[in-house]
């Protein structure tokens, strides 16, 4: 099967809180399998002071979570 076969849904919504606090509470209420999501790539410093989206979804969430870096 190729992956444009797969059944999957895509969902976008604005949220008041937190991205990675919205993006872990919508998996939890739509019994998500899987997160798919992107990244800038900021450095170690910056990413320590400002923080990650993507780093606190793969901390925060039950599941599988795919982070794909930007060239």
């Amino acid at each position: 099967m190729f992956v444009s076969q797969l059944p999957c849904s895509f969902l976008f919504i604005v949220r008041d809180a937190s991205p990675g606090e919205a993006i872990v509470n919508l998996t939890k209420k739509e019994n998500a399998d899987l997160v798919v999501m992107g990244t800038r790539g900021q450095g170690l410093i910056r990413r320590t002071v400002l923080g990650s989206v993507s780093d606190y979804v793969l901390h925060h969430t039950n599941v599988p979570v795919i982070i794909h870096r930007a060239k």
